[in-house]
Order: C-alpha cells, then structure tokens, then sequence
C-alpha cells in the first residue's frame, strides 16, 4: 500500500519565524502533535513538536510568545514521498522514533502528514498494515536512552546510569 492511500491531507503548518505561541495554537485548535515548518516557497525545512514547544518555553524562562520557532524546531526533520510503501514509512517511524512523518513532493514541498495514527487506524479495516503499524509503534516506544540524540553519538550504559542517578 502507499502512503497517499492513507495519509493526511489537511495539513497545518508553521514558518521558522512564527511565535511558538502561534505554533501551539493550531495543535491545540486541530489536536495534532506536529507541524511541520515550511519555508516561505512551500519546502518543509524542519519539524515541531507540541514537546518541542513545551520544552523551549521552560527551559528559556520565557513566554512562548517571546520565542521563534527557529529556537525549538528539529532541523533533521524525516519526510516520505506519497508513493512512497507503507511499510518503508513505518520503518522510518520507528528507525527515528517519531510519530508522524511529513508527506513532501520531490521538490520538498508539503502534501500531506502520515501518522502512526493513520496507520493503527487503517490496520482495523486491512490486517496487512498491522505489522507496519506495530513496527512504527514499538519503535516510537523503544526508551531514548537506547538511541542517539539527534546528530549525538550513543549515550553508553555508564553515562545513562550516571544521568538516572544508579
């Protein structure tokens, strides 16, 4: 199956300049986790979370309106391509541990966000998918601890005990 038969094609989205408060109102507004940031020509350049934003405002003292979405957003943002397969998606999924992946154009653009909602929901009606779905789900599971920060080489067992307090 491809990703165009199951993903989102209403997409909202935010510019690296916009406010962190302007990035939280439609997740709130929509009930969605991520948007993707797109440059003014349309091209997704990076990718912010509702725990992204959650995380710059606490860690930086400061008002979400005060701050850019430059300041919080993931640069190494994966994408996938609408005839891209399913299941390479879920793989990339859990491979990055992430729960959505923006849909782009071979230009970058965005079309669309695939979710592991997407496809735990689709899995229901065609048992195929179910595989893929736990695939994305075990891996966006899988503790942090057992993978590198993003661009960071792996903690090692003494350095994540040392940080967990053992």
């Amino acid at each position: 199956m491809k990703i165009r038969e199951l993903m989102c094609s209403v997409v909202h989205s935010c510019g690296p300049q916009d406010s962190l408060a302007a990035a939280a109102r439609p997740m709130w507004e929509h009930d969605c986790g991520m948007l993707p940031v797109v440059h003014a020509d349309g091209r997704v350049v990076a990718a912010i979370t509702d725990r992204d934003i959650c995380m710059a405002g606490w860690t930086r003292g400061r008002a979400l309106s005060e701050l850019r979405v430059a300041d919080a957003m993931s640069r190494d943002v994966v994408t996938c391509s609408p005839d891209e397969d399913v299941a390479a998606a879920a793989a990339k999924m859990a491979q990055r541990q992430v729960h959505r992946l923006p849909v782009v154009d071979a230009a970058g653009k965005l079309l669309g966000i695939l979710s592991l909602n997407d496809l735990a929901i689709a899995s229901a009606n065609d048992p195929r998918l179910a595989k893929d779905a736990l695939t994305a789900l075990r891996g966006a599971c899988r503790p942090r601890a057992t993978v590198p920060a993003r661009g960071a080489p792996p903690a090692t067992k003494d350095a994540a005990e040392t940080a967990a307090g053992a």
